[in-house]
């Protein structure tokens, strides 16, 4: 295009060229160096000689995003003890800083952060989580934008919640260890949790003692627990105690509980009873054992000792319950021996034992039993035959019992020989011993070796003993008979093998037992190939017999894939109680050979068909176990497995056949099919196979709009000034390729799946591509929107498909602002109202009118209305030009709505006030402490206060106690002050102040009147009375002489009323004066009148304080403070102080130093007479201008230091000197 002016010239559209390429969607990509060259060729005389020229300009370009900053948990609800996760994701360009965690505004760091150049994410993982880690983390970053710093940060407020845990303790033991009656002991109940338990409650043996439901002193808080303590020193309140407690977290309600008990002794007694100290053999005997103490002992145990034995524990109450009964403070335990033997002959005795210290206290008692007369008696563990297993060992044991102890024992063997014990005997060949060390009963054994079938046969125990009444042998005998046995054995070889087909095996099959087996079978796939049976005469030829073992052997010369499988051997004998006994065992043969799989062809499909994979075989050596088939999707499908066997059929060869159902884009791409076996040393060996699919559908486009994520269905009222988010979708098989999204006011976007770096829209997805754009919608974005997507199907032919929808942006009638201003304004001003109204469309001027709450007042006219800066905008403004107090109240502005829209209301609140007025009652005849009253009458609003100051001639304002406050009618106020006329009194001044509805002032009035001549002052009254004109004159003499003093002297310094609160602290409590009444140091308001004075010892600075907060009454300047400085700073007079803070230049100071003060040492003066100074004892005394301390009145000389007023000394007082500080 012709750019219009060229070097200072109009351009030649035919020569003068400008190129234009905008960019309309600036990224990252596109940030940095562009270059324009342009070159041309021109002639002067001679076509045929061209000359070449070129010129080359650069701009740099870059791209920038401020960082942003997101943190969040990975859960709402966080349990005490889990595992939670805090997440910061973190973007910007140029990339920004790495993140750090911040917690309770201290540093902390994230445990990983991943991510690429200009996004990162952070994380900290907190296991196990403590209470400790509740806080409010922060996530900080930032990076550089034109080198200034964008920082950007996210907080997350974690909080830890536990389920209510009990603790119930008892107080530590004392050093006895054990509690006693007397002992205080204390019982603690702690219940933790998060949030607080609200809920607790204590029970002895389920009586309640205590509950708490989230009120009680009794408990106590601390931060994620609360605590409940009782104590006692009684045995009534033995027993076992708990603690309950409840907390809700989320809506759920916990609970937990603990038990304690708690025991308090004394000490314990016990006795110990025998019913019959000399029984008889299988006699009843009864002993008793009574255990006492002041609580019932807590265990009772009985021992028992015969002879040199250890003694042995017979009972134990604490493990036999049915060993004693309970009584008051006592326990009774009896033991019976239902049949005394020799073993219960000897010693008994009790312990008895309760909780105090643990000692067991005891009473023995020992009782003889009577010797047993009984003939001697033999008893064998086993009589009759008895079966002994093959290579075992057995020991045959002979018992023999008498009542005089056996004295001879004798063992008779199968093979005749004898084998004999004797009491006195020093060479026996049987081994006899008493059993449990008592004499009358004999233990006597002998081992028996079965090895090799031996041992077998008969064995006869005869015992010996006397009477205690005879020496005649008695005897007694058993018998056993030995058999050795042993269940059969069966041995199949090889266990198992790896054969290659056509090879050859030999498979050996074989039986022991210790009688001779008489079965043998050898059985493969069901068949058998021998039966060898010798109950039923069955014999089968290759069986051989040697000893004990029977075996078959079988040979195949050639295998195949049938021979593949178990071979199981059997075998059967008579063993033991000639009870039948079967074993077998098998040899595995595995004919092998690798796997393999058929060919697969190519599929194609259209999008919803059925797909059906080409059926295809695998085969293998040992039998193929698995068959997968892996999808271009990431899933992997088993076709054939041990649990999956539908798709595929077959053993060694499966033939498969497999329907993936009606096809989806997911299945579009490439599958690969692996089979699986093994082989050779069972190593697993695999084959693949892959084959493609291609789902095939003609491309479709969809549009949708959506608010936020809400979508939008009505296109002609699509909202106003929203976050509009326009979503082209195009779906296709094959993929699409390119998407085109056409705005009416931002253009054309593109997005071409192979130049992703060169489209200026943003897509996500493969066969159903999702792109969208992002915008607030504005007055002027009415319009069509397009969308367009392409793909290609088969034989790569090209598809389109178009979408597009028209829009209309719609803005509800709305009074978006009103003025605000003040809402209180005195009748002589002028005041405005504005409201702005906005709408698409909007509405006529005509549509917006005013109404005030009082019906009765009309505001037409009063306003006008324009159109604002664009076609949706209309402003109204209301002029009200020195309103009357009626119109005070409620404003409205009203929009009103067409075409069914809503109508929109604003209100404005304004009160208008009259100024005040104040008339003073009639004080002609005011006397010295006449009582006068002084009126203010206020015309305003009705939340208005007054203050009353009396000037006297020092220029001293001093307040007047609040007066009585009357609303009368017509808006109008009255303040009634009584006051007591003092001599030096010039003028009252009357503040009235009226403040808005909030609190604030918005307008202070004064009014002033003078005192007339006051009778008794000064002598003033007569010469009035004497001559009315002299008296003036005199009268103003004298004020003026006042004046001048006073002047010189820095008594006319202003002082703001509105000064603020602080504390008063004096240097030296001797310079206050009687009618400061106040302590030092003293909290509250002071009237300050004269700056304050530093001590004749003292030497330093006085500062006032400013503080925020004004003082209640109008006259109080504020107080003074000591500080002593070491410095030189240059100080302030008072008298400036009080100027600057009239003026405000310096309120925002805290402390404002005044001028030092250095006293010196006072001289020695006279003063007037006492009488004197008492009539005037307001007044200097007579001294001169270099004096610099107090003289007391009646003094002479003065002191150094001045002394305290004492009120009981008629005419003693402080005496000022007239200038402060002194000169």
């Amino acid at each position: 295009s012709c750019p219009g002016i060229v070097n200072n010239r109009t351009c030649n559209k035919n020569s003068d060229i400008e190129y234009v390429i905008e960019i309309s969607y600036f990224t990252s990509s596109l940030e940095g160096s562009y270059t324009c060259k342009m070159e041309s060729e021109f002639w002067k005389t001679n076509p045929d000689n061209l000359i070449s020229t070129s010129d080359t300009k650069h701009l740099t370009t870059k791209y920038v995003m401020p960082s942003k900053t997101e943190l969040e948990a990975d859960r709402n609800l966080i349990w005490k003890g889990s595992t939670f996760t805090l997440t910061c994701t973190v973007e910007g360009y140029p990339p920004p800083q790495r993140p750090t965690l911040w917690k309770n505004q201290a540093s902390d760091t994230f445990t990983s952060c991943d991510g690429g150049t200009n996004k990162k994410v952070c994380t900290k993982k907190f296991t196990n989580a403590g209470y400790d880690d509740a806080a409010v983390y922060e996530c900080k970053t930032k990076n550089k934008i034109s080198g200034t710093d964008s920082p950007s940060s996210d907080t997350a407020n974690i909080v830890i919640s536990s389920r209510v845990s009990v603790s119930l303790t008892l107080s530590s033991l004392p050093s006895r260890g054990y509690f006693i009656t007397g002992d205080s002991v204390t019982l603690t109940c702690i219940a933790d949790g998060v949030p607080l338990a609200h809920y607790m409650k204590i029970s002895r043996d389920g009586q309640l003692l205590f509950e708490y439901k989230n009120t009680g002193a009794d408990v106590t808080k601390g931060k994620h627990d609360i605590t409940y303590k009782m104590s006692t020193d009684k045995l009534t309140d033995n027993g076992k105690y708990k603690c309950e407690a409840k907390n809700q977290v989320k809506g759920n309600v916990y609970n937990d509980d603990k038990e304690q008990n708690l025991k308090i002794y004394e000490d314990v007694e016990v006795t110990i009873q025998v019913d019959k100290q000399y029984p008889k053999k299988e006699d009843s005997v009864k002993i008793t054992c009574v255990a006492t103490g002041s609580d019932t002992p807590s265990n009772v145990k009985l021992y028992h000792k015969l002879g040199s034995n250890n003694e042995v524990l017979l009972k134990d109450s604490s493990g036999d319950t049915s060993f004693c009964k309970p009584g008051d403070y006592k326990l009774t335990c009896i033991h019976t021996i239902s049949s005394i033997g020799y073993s219960n002959n000897g010693e008994y005795w009790c312990f008895g034992k309760n909780a105090v210290n643990g000692v067991e206290k005891t009473i023995k008692s020992t009782t003889t039993a009577v010797e047993i007369s009984s003939i001697v008696l033999v008893q064998l563990t086993d009589t009759g035959d008895k079966e002994v297993e093959l290579g075992s060992k057995y020991t045959i044991t002979c018992t023999v019992d008498g009542g005089k102890a056996p004295y001879k024992v004798e063992l008779l063997k199968p093979d005749e020989s004898k084998l004999t014990w004797q009491k006195s005997g020093t060479s026996n060949t049987l081994s006899c011993t008493p059993d449990n060390n008592i004499d009358n009963i004999l233990k006597c054994r002998h081992e028996i070796d079965t090895t090799l079938y031996k041992g077998e046969g008969a064995y006869k125990c005869t015992g010996y003993n006397q009477l205690p009444n005879s020496s005649n042998d008695k005897s007694d005998n058993k018998d056993v008979n030995i058999i050795v046995t042993k269940d059969v054995t069966v041995t199949m070889s090889p266990s198992s093998t790896e054969v290659d087909r056509n090879s050859a095996v030999t498979l050996t099959c074989e039986a022991e037992g210790g009688r001779v087996p008489h079965v043998l079978q050898l059985v493969f796939n069901g068949k058998n190939l021998v039966n060898y049976n010798t109950d039923n005469g069955t014999n089968t030829e290759g069986v051989t017999i040697s000893g004990h073992t029977i075996t078959y052997k079988k040979t195949i010369s050639k295998v195949s894939f049938d021979d593949s499988g178990t071979y199981y051997c059997t075998g059967k004998n008579k063993a033991k109680q000639n009870a039948e006994k079967t074993d077998k065992d098998n040899s595995e043969i595995t004919v092998v050979s690798d796997v393999t799989i058929s060919s697969v062809d190519n599929v194609d499909v259209d999008l919803g068909d059925v797909l059906q994979i080409p059926k295809f075989t695998v085969e293998g050596g040992r039998a193929p176990h698995e068959v997968i088939l892996a999808k271009p999707y990431g899933k992997t499908d088993v076709i054939y497995s041990n649990s999956v066997t539908s798709k595929c059929t077959g053993t060694f060869t499966k033939s498969c056949d497999i329907s993936l159902g009606a096809s989806t884009y997911q299945q579009d791409g490439n599958y690969k099919i692996t089979a699986k076996n093994r082989a050779k040393q069972n190593k697993e060996v695999t084959a693949e196979e892959t084959f493609s699919v291609t789902v095939y559908k003609d491309v479709e486009a969809k549009m949708n709009l959506k608010n936020g994520g809400e979508l939008i269905t009505d296109y002609d009222k699509v909202p106003y000034g929203v976050s509009l988010t326009v979503e082209c979708k195009v779906e296709g098989g094959k993929m699409p390729h390119e998407v085109e999204l056409t705005t009416s006011s931002t253009g054309k976007f593109f997005y071409k799946r192979n130049d992703q770096a060169s489209s200026n829209l943003t897509c996500t997805g493969e066969h159903v591509l999702t792109c969208s754009l992002t915008m607030t919608t504005g007055y002027h974005d009415d319009g069509i929107y397009d969308c367009k997507g392409y793909n290609k199907v088969r034989n790569s032919e090209h598809k389109e498909s178009y979408k597009s929808v028209d829009i209309t942006v719609y803005r509800d009638l709305n009074i978006s602002s009103i003025s605000t201003g003040s809402s209180s304004i005195l009748t002589n001003e002028s005041t405005a109202i504005t409201c702005v109204v906005v709408g698409k469309p909007i509405i006529e001027v005509e549509g917006i009118t005013w109404d005030h709450e009082n019906s009765a007042i009309d505001l037409e006219g009063n306003f006008t209305t324009i159109k604002g800066s664009d076609d949706y905008t209309l402003i109204s403004t209301l002029t009200l030009n020195s309103p009357s107090v009626d119109y005070s109240g409620n404003f409205t502005c009203k929009a009103n709505g067409t075409l069914n829209r809503t109508q929109s209301i604003a209100i404005a609140e304004r009160y208008f006030l009259d100024e005040p007025s104040i008339i003073p009652l009639k004080i002609e005849d005011a006397k010295k402490d006449n009582e006068v009253k002084i009126m203010c009458s206020v015309r305003g609003f009705s939340n208005v206060d007054a203050q009353l100051l009396i000037t006297n001639a020092e220029e001293e304002k001093l307040p007047v106690s609040e007066g009585i406050k009357t609303v009368k009618a017509d808006y109008v106020t009255e303040f009634v002050f009584e006051y007591n006329v003092r001599c030096g009194d010039v003028s009252i001044t009357c503040y009235t102040f009226t403040t808005n509805n909030d609190g604030s002032e918005i307008t202070e009035t004064k009014a002033n009147i003078s005192f007339a001549e006051i009778a008794g002052c000064h002598g003033i009254l007569p010469i009035v009375a004497g001559s009315a004109g002299g008296g003036f004159v005199i009268i103003i003499i004298i004020i003026v002489v006042v004046l001048v003093i006073l002047k010189k002297r820095g008594r006319f310094g202003k002082r703001k009323p509105e000064l603020v609160e602080g504390t008063v602290q004096y240097p030296n409590p001797s310079f206050l004066k009687s009618s400061d009444n106040l302590a030092s140091p003293q909290p509250g308001y002071s009237h300050l009148h004269r700056p304050c004075t530093v001590g004749q010892e003292e030497e330093g600075y006085a500062s006032l304080n400013i503080l925020d907060n004004k003082p209640n009454k109008l006259d109080d300047d504020g107080y003074a403070t000591m500080d002593t400085k070491s410095n030189n700073k240059q100080p302030i007079s008072a008298k400036e102080l009080y100027s600057r803070l009239e003026q405000g230049n310096d309120l925002n100071k805290k402390k404002v130093v005044m001028k030092r003060y250095k006293p010196i040492a006072p001289k020695i003066r006279t003063v007037p007479p006492k009488s004197q100074a008492a009539a005037s004892n307001n007044h200097p005394v007579n001294a001169t201008e270099d004096d610099d301390a107090y003289a007391r009145l009646g003094d002479y000389p003065p002191k150094s230091v001045p002394v305290s007023v004492n009120k009981a000394d008629d005419g003693d007082a402080y005496a000022k000197l007239g200038d402060y500080p002194p000169k």
